[in-house]
């Protein structure tokens, strides 16, 4: 699966296979959660400010 399979095999080892995790990505997919997070906090204060 290339090399974040490998990471992953390094990490938890041998016997995981990336391919059938229930949360494939989770060592990083956290980062992309607060991201979309941040920027709809960001969406829902400028709607707010733009009232007054």
């Amino acid at each position: 699966m290339g090399v974040m399979n490998d990471y992953m095999v390094g990490y938890y080892g041998e016997g995981f296979d990336m391919s059938t995790a229930i949360f494939p990505a989770a060592e990083y997919t956290w980062m992309i959660a607060i991201i979309i997070i941040a920027l709809i906090a960001l969406w829902q204060a400028r709607t707010f400010v733009s009232q007054f």
